[in-house]
């Protein structure tokens, strides 16, 4: 099997496990629990889990600690829930790079996406942004295409990490378009954020909720998002597949458990947060995301 082949495949089925919906539960937690964010604080992983970390806490009467644990792509953080205590106390906010992208990446994976966790539930699916500095010359993705062409491997990209979805997104642009560029590995969507703004790169993807801020103060510009469509908040900001037909990349976070954890575990942690998405004010902030 191809590599995209295999990474459709694992995608589809987390996805799977992901929706399900076990329907016995238990008195649970007997302490509180610990979200494992495998990426640096600020980005989109990390808002997430703090945005639905404060309302689970509400819920089952217990603090939620977020944990954030970086490194080799969110691999890291992800292998150390996988082997933690199958009790579900110990939780992972996983991602398209950490159930996917670095199966096909890593040849010695320290843990296997289906066989070592019990998947909850999907939380969201967003795309990313393509955001150049202020000053840049890029006033459209077709301007950056053009450039990348005429003179390769000279434009420098701010990926979130090897293995990210960033990366990955890059690279099927790459692919498609027939680039040849820099790639820069930063520990994280704000750390890779932070290289835009200070100039140090030539542009990223970034989860738009990361970049809109900046965005909105004039600091950066959105040239495109990863999405088929626009967004709602970035309504003047066109598909990159406007300049590169047929290309569409989505991310998505849901939570993930140790394999092993007992059924009645995870059907009291899929109703619980499921309680939490449904809510009104968490559903305007996580449309946020996109």
């Amino acid at each position: 099997m191809s590599r995209p082949s295999f990474v459709a495949s694992v995608v589809l089925a987390i996805a799977g496990a992901l929706a399900g919906s076990p329907v016995h539960a238990q008195q649970f937690p007997a302490r509180p629990l610990r979200l494992v964010v495998p990426f640096a604080p600020g980005g989109s992983t990390d808002v997430l889990a703090r945005i639905v970390g404060q309302r689970l806490a509400e819920n089952v009467n217990q603090p939620v600690v977020i944990d954030n644990r970086t490194g080799a792509g969110g691999t890291i953080g992800s292998d150390l829930v996988a082997k933690a205590p199958p009790d579900g106390h110990t939780l992972l906010i996983g991602s398209i790079a950490t159930m996917a992208i670095a199966k096909a990446m890593y040849s010695k994976l320290p843990y296997e996406p289906l066989r070592d966790f019990a998947h909850i539930n999907l939380w969201v699916t967003f795309p990313l942004a393509l955001v150049v500095p202020a000053a840049s010359p890029f006033g459209t993705t077709q301007d950056l295409i053009a450039a990348a062409r005429a003179k390769p491997a000279s434009l420098r990209f701010a990926a979130q990490g090897i293995g990210t979805s960033s990366h990955a997104f890059v690279e099927l642009m790459n692919t498609m378009a027939r680039l040849k560029i820099i790639v820069v590995p930063y520990k994280g969507g704000a750390p890779a954020l932070n290289g835009v703004l200070a100039g140090e790169v030539d542009y990223a993807l970034i989860a738009v909720s990361t970049a809109l801020a900046q965005v909105g103060a004039g600091k950066i510009r959105a040239l495109g998002v990863t999405s088929a469509k626009s967004v709602a908040s970035l309504p003047n900001v066109p598909p990159i597949a406007a300049a590169l037909p047929g290309y569409e990349a989505l991310n998505f976070h849901g939570l993930h458990a140790p394999a092993k954890t007992p059924p009645a575990t995870v059907a009291r942690l899929h109703a619980e947060t499921a309680r939490v998405l449904q809510r009104a004010d968490v559903v305007k902030q996580l449309n946020g995301l996109a």
